[in-house]
Order: C-alpha cells, then sequence, then structure tokens
C-alpha cells in the first residue's frame, strides 16, 4: 500500500472546491444585503468559518501532494498538474479573503456614514433634555437570538473541521502503520537473502576445497606410478 492512497488527492482536492464555490455564493448573497440585516450578520459568520475551514483543508492537500511527490505514488504528469491545481486553489482563496475583507471594510464606512447622518437628524429631532427611547425588549431577544445562532454555527463549523481532522489523523496512523509493516517484510526478506548468500558462499567454498584434493590425489598417483616404472623398468 502506498503512503498516500492514489483516491485521496482528488476527494480533498474536490471537497476545497465545493467549500471555495459554497463561499462565493455566500460572498455575493452577502453583498445584497445591509450590514444592520440578520442574514447579513449569520453569512459573515458564515463565511469566516468557512474561510478558516479551508485554509486547514488546503493545508492537509499541501501534505498529501507532498507525499505523493516524495513516494513518487502517481506519474510525473500528474504530479504536475497537482501542483497546478493546488496554486490556481491557494491564489482563489487568497482573493476570496482579500474580497472578503475589502467588503467588510467598505460596509462598515457605509454603516458608520448612515449612523452618524441618521444620528444628526434625531438630535434635530429630540427636544432639549428629551432622551432617546430606550431599545424594544424585542429587539434586544432578537440581538441575543442572532448572537446565539452565531455561536451554534461557530461551533458547529469547528465540530467539522474537528471531526475531519480526526479522521485525517486515523487515516494517516493507518498508512504509517501499513507502511512499517512493508519495512519488516523487506528487512526480514534482506535477512532470507543473506543467509542465503551465505549458504552459497560456502558450498562454493567447499566444492573448491575438494577439488584442489583431487588435485593432490592425482599428483600422488603419478609419481606413485613413475617411481614403480623407473624401479621395475
Amino acid at each position: 500500500m502506498a503512503l498516500v492512497d492514489h483516491d485521496s488527492w482528488d476527494i480533498e482536492y474536490e471537497g476545497c472546491e465545493r467549500l471555495r464555490h459554497q463561499l462565493l455564493v455566500q460572498l455575493n448573497q452577502r453583498q445584497q444585503l445591509g450590514p444592520k440585516e440578520s442574514q447579513y450578520v449569520q453569512l459573515s459568520a458564515s463565511i469566516r468559518s468557512g474561510l478558516e475551514q479551508l485554509g486547514q483543508d488546503m493545508k492537509h492537500l499541501k501534505v498529501v501532494l507532498d507525499n505523493a511527490i516524495t513516494w513518487e505514488t502517481s506519474p510525473e504528469e500528474e504530479l504536475q498538474q497537482r501542483r497546478i491545481d493546488y496554486d490556481r486553489l491557494t491564489s482563489q482563496l487568497r482573493g476570496i479573503r482579500e474580497k472578503f475583507a475589502n467588503s467588510t471594510r467598505s460596509d462598515v464606512r457605509n454603516a458608520v456614514a448612515t449612523t452618524s447622518s441618521g444620528s444628526a437628524w434625531q438630535d434635530q429631532d429630540l427636544r432639549p433634555g428629551q432622551a432617546p427611547a430606550p431599545m424594544d425588549a424585542e429587539a434586544l431577544k432578537q440581538r441575543k437570538m442572532e448572537m446565539l445562532a452565531q455561536q451554534d454555527q461557530g461551533l458547529e463549523a469547528l465540530s467539522v473541521t474537528l471531526s475531519r481532522q480526526r479522521e485525517l489523523a486515523t487515516q494517516l496512523g493507518n498508512e504509517v502503520e501499513d507502511q512499517n509493516n512493508i519495512l519488516d517484510n523487506l528487512a526480514n526478506a534482506m535477512d532470507r537473502v543473506e543467509s542465503g548468500v551465505q549458504r552459497e558462499t560456502q558450498s562454493i567454498g567447499q566444492v573448491n576445497r575438494r577439488d584442489s584434493t583431487w588435485g593432490y590425489w592425482l599428483v600422488i598417483i603419478a609419481l606413485f606410478v613413475a617411481i614403480i616404472v623407473v624401479v621395475f623398468v
């Protein structure tokens, strides 16, 4: 088994693409609303949590890419295309962050200008010594519900991120364990090969020694025959 599953890149990249598209849709919806609307606040919180999650997913996607390059689990052409896709996705994430930040600053400036203008007209309408009307209880309740909804969304996004990180950590742990088993098997195979080489070397040495002994015996027999011929002839 390879250190990184071949389909892991496709799954992670498609997840990042879906989240990027979702963030763009939410940004467009947010631009159609005013900063004081409740849906505007909810979309802002959702976009912030989505950007944070996409950043984490991009970090893990980089780890998957680096591992694929290190272990050469895919052809070079495919690895090159993955580098291009990752760089493009990184650039798009940077653009979404800049667009969100610029839109937020613009909305804040417009809201401040509108509030200042409204306050001036209200000051003209107020009589001397007259205090502004207190905030309605229903408005306070609505504001509290909006804050709780934002907190729930943030916690839900954090829970999803933690779940994904736990799954990825489990997958990585299993892959590391598989690699350790492969290395152990390779070490055992190397030991068996080394033992076989030693046995073959010993066998060759024994054959060489036997060949040398037969040569000595042939020389001795030849000398013995020569002595006999000399003595009796």
